[in-house]
C-alpha cells in the first residue's frame, strides 16, 4: 500500500520499468519455448498491474471522493486509518502534529500498519482524524464477492498467494473484480466441483474424499491436513488434464532396475536427469513438476490407463530430481492391470513411509538404476572408509565416487539417506544433509525442462481456456 507522495513517485517509476521490460520481451525472440516466454511476460504484467492498482488506489484516496472505508475485521482497522488520513488530505507530518508526535513515529507506525501501536494509540488516531466507526461494512458488491471468496478459500486450505499464482486469471485490469470472480469461480468449479452458489454462499467449502486423492500414508504430526487435501485435489486436476490430452504412445514400464539402467546407457550413453526424463517420456508417462511448498512430496496417478508422475521439488539439484523421478517410475510400473491407480506420498522422512515395503523397493530401484547393482556396497564403503567419523564422510564419498566413476551428488544423497535411517534406528542424532547438498552440481534446470517437455506432449489446441491457463500457470514463480 502506498502511504505518501514519495512512495507514489517511486511506484510510478517501477511501473515504467516493468512496462519497458515487458515491451522488450514482447519484441525479442524468446530464449525458451513461446509458452514459457508468455508465462514470463504474464508474470511481469501481473506485477506491473499490482503496482498500477496500488498507485490508482492512492490517487483515488487523494481525490477525497471516498467517505466510507470497509474493514472485514478488527485487524483491517490500521489500514483503514491510513486510507482515511490520505483521503482527508493530511500528510504524515500533519497527523503527527495533531497527536503531539514526531513525523518519523507516524511513518514507522504506518510502515508496519500500526503493528507496534497500542490500542490506546489507535483510539487517539481515530479521535485525531475525527472518524466515526460503526459495525457496518459498505464495500462495492463485486469487491465484496472477491473478499468473501478469498476468505472461504483460505478456510478450505487455499491461501490468497496460491489462488493468485495458480488459479486466478492473469490478464485482467485492476479493479475488474466482477470478471476476476467469474473466471476464478469457473476454474475452481473445474478443479473442486464447487458451484458458484456454494463458493459465494455462507456454507463452508469441503474437499471431496475421492480415493484417487487419498494420501498413501497418514499425515505426519504438524501437517496441515486441510491444505494437503486441497492441494492434492489441485494437483490431481492438473494430472487429469495432462492424462486426457497427452499425445504420447503408452508403453510397458519395466519393473527391473537393470532393464531401465541398460536402456538408459544404451540409448543415451549416460544417466542424467535429461536422459531419465526423455526415457520416461518415451514410455508414455507425462511428468509434471510443481514447486509449491508443503502438501505432499510426490505422486503417481494412473488415469484411464495413463500413468502421470508429479514431482514436487524446491531444490535445483539434479541428483535429487533423478532419484525422485525413478522412485515414482517404480510406482508407475506396479499393478499394470489396473486402469486407475494412485500413490500420493507425504514426507519422505516419515517412519511409516520408510518402513513400507513398496517404498523400500522403490528406493532400491532408484538407487540401483543410478549407481548400478553394487549401490549398497558403494554406500557401505563410504561408511567404512570414514571409520565412524562423520567429519571424514565427505572425503570418503568423493573418493568412492572417483574410484567407481559414480555421480558424486547421487552417492552423497544415498549416504545421507542411509545415515538418517541409522540415526533414527539408534537414537543418535546425526544430520549429513548439509554436506550432501554441498556435493551437488546443477547441470540443468529440471523444473523448466519438465514444463517444456510436458507442454510439448499435450494437445494444447484441444484444451479449453480454463484448462490451458491452469497448465500454463504451474510454471509461475
Amino acid at each position: 500500500m502506498i502511504k505518501n507522495n514519495k512512495q507514489l513517485t517511486l511506484t510510478r517509476k517501477r511501473i515504467d520499468e516493468f512496462s519497458d521490460a515487458i515491451g522488450k520481451l514482447q519484441t525479442e525472440k524468446p530464449k525458451f519455448s513461446p509458452l514459457l516466454a508468455k508465462a514470463q511476460i504474464d508474470a511481469l504484467i501481473c506485477q506491473r498491474d499490482e503496482l498500477t492498482q496500488q498507485a490508482e488506489e492512492y490517487e483515488h484516496l487523494l481525490s477525497g471522493d471516498l467517505v466510507v472505508f470497509d474493514v472485514n475485521n478488527i485487524s483491517d482497522l490500521p489500514k483503514a486509518l491510513i486510507m482515511a488520513r490520505i483521503s482527508m488530505g493530511l500528510t504524515q507530518k500533519e497527523l503527527a502534529e495533531r497527536l503531539g508526535m514526531k513525523e518519523q513515529q507516524i511513518q514507522r507506525y504506518e510502515n508496519t500498519e500500526y503493528n507496534s501501536a497500542s490500542f490506546k494509540t489507535l483510539v487517539s488516531i481515530v479521535e485525531a482524524l475525527d472518524l466515526k466507526i460503526t459495525e457496518d461494512v459498505f464495500l462495492p458488491k463485486e469487491s465484496r464477492e472477491k473478499n468473501i471468496l478469498l476468505s472461504k478459500l483460505n478456510d478450505a486450505g487455499l491461501d490468497r498467494t496460491f489462488i493468485e499464482k495458480r488459479v486466478a486469471p492473469r490478464d485482467l485490469m485492476p479493479f475488474d473484480y466482477g470478471l476476476w470472480v467469474e473466471k476464478t469461480v469457473k476454474k475452481l468449479s473445474s478443479i473442486f466441483g464447487w458451484t458458484k452458489e456454494l463458493l459465494l454462499g455462507d456454507a463452508p467449502l469441503v474437499i471431496g474424499r475421492d480415493g484417487s486423492m487419498v494420501a498413501r500414508f497418514k499425515m505426519p504430526v504438524g501437517a496441515n491436513e486441510v491444505y494437503t487435501s486441497a492441494y492434492t485435489q489441485y494437483a490431481y486436476s492438473i494430472a487429469n488434464i495432462a492424462a486426457t490430452n497427452c499425445t504420447l504412445d503408452k508403453n510397458t514400464i519395466p519393473q527391473e532396475y537393470n532393464v531401465v539402467r541398460e536402456a538408459l546407457l544404451e540409448t543415451y550413453g549416460e544417466i542424467t536427469f535429461e536422459s531419465i526424463l526423455s526415457y520416461v517420456t518415451r514410455l508414455g508417462v507425462p511428468v509434471i513438476s510443481l514447486n509449491d511448498s508443503g502438501a505432499f512430496h510426490g505422486a503417481t496417478w494412473r488415469i484411464q490407463g495413463r500413468n502421470i508422475i508429479v514431482l514436487k521439488q524446491k531444490s535445483r539439484h539434479t541428483s535429487k530430481w533423478m532419484f525422485d523421478l525413478l522412485h515414482e517410475l517404480y510406482h508407475a510400473s506396479q499393478s499394470p492391470e489396473q486402469e486407475e491407480f494412485s500413490v500420493v506420498e507425504l514426507s519422505e522422512t516419515s517412519d511409516e513411509r520408510r518402513n513400507d515395503q513398496e517404498e523400500i523397493d522403490a528406493n532400491n530401484f532408484a538407487a540401483k538404476v543410478l549407481l548400478g547393482e553394487n549401490a549398497d556396497s558403494y554406500i557401505k564403503e563410504c561408511f567404512k572408509n570414514a571409520n565412524g567419523k562423520i567429519a571424514w564422510l565427505k572425503n570418503s564419498v568423493i573418493q568412492v565416487a572417483e574410484k567407481y566413476h559414480l555421480d558424486c551428488g547421487v552417492l552423497a544423497y544415498q549416504v545421507a539417506n542411509q545415515l538418517d535411517a541409522i540415526s533414527k534406528k539408534t537414537g543418535n542424532k546425526a544430520n549429513w544433509w548439509g554436506a550432501a547438498h554441498n556435493l551437488q552440481t546443477n547441470t540443468c534446470e529440471p523444473n523448466i525442462l519438465c514444463f517444456e517437455n510436458l507442454i510439448s506432449h499435450i494437445n494444447l489446441e484441444r484444451l479449453n481456456h480454463q484448462s490451458r491457463e491452469l497448465i500454463e500457470q504451474i510454471s509461475s514463480d
